[in-house]
């Protein structure tokens, strides 16, 4: 009797760790004009894959599981690997940069409207991207970065986004912005 109750513990046991172990597999989507819905060349795609981290629940943080990017090819299309389970898809973090365009993030959603103080923006709350969940087949629109867009409140965003550390081509495509958002800093500090 006892060892008919340990087996099927182990079996239970067993299905809840297959059940949530994550699989690794690639995706592919494609970047395209938001206004036009042309495919956009030479967008950097970047992930953070995370997991999370060792302590108790609620206060262990989480630990990276992989980074990775992409630069979109002529028709747009970048691939990039998906973590998930049976319970679902792992925590991530999406972001896609392409000068000239919005920084699209899988988290935030950069706001087109400002506060004004003494003439200069203000950037408030920004919205939470709840309509987004990686898949093959993905499409990410990119809008134009336009007039009315504050410069320095992109850069910012931009370099908040939360592109990993590790993602070289991206800190490369925002060097521009990295230094904007610098400058901006400088500025509001004097």
């Amino acid at each position: 009797m006892l060892k008919r109750c340990l087996t099927g513990v182990a079996a239970v046991i067993l299905v809840l760790i297959l059940i949530s172990w994550p699989v690794r597999w690639m995706v592919t989507g494609q970047v395209v004009d938001a206004e036009t819905g042309k495919p956009i060349e030479n967008a950097v795609t970047t992930v953070s894959w995370m997991e999370p981290g060792p302590g108790p629940p609620g206060l262990a943080g989480t630990a990276t599981t992989e980074e990775a990017e992409d630069v979109s090819d002529t028709k747009g299309r970048f691939k990039l690997p998906i973590y998930a389970s049976l319970l679902g898809v792992q925590k991530y973090r999406m972001v896609v940069y392409k000068k000239g365009y919005i920084c699209w993030s899988s988290v935030r959603i950069f706001p087109k409207e400002y506060i004004w103080n003494e003439n200069e923006p203000i950037l408030p709350p920004m919205k939470k991207r709840t309509d987004f969940t990686p898949r093959d087949g993905m499409i990410i629109r990119l809008e134009p970065l336009k007039e009315q867009n504050s410069r320095e409140l992109h850069a910012v965003f931009t370099v908040n986004a939360g592109a990993g550390i590790g993602t070289r081509r991206f800190s490369d495509a925002i060097k521009e912005e990295w230094e904007l958002a610098a400058a901006w800093a400088s500025k509001k500090r004097e």
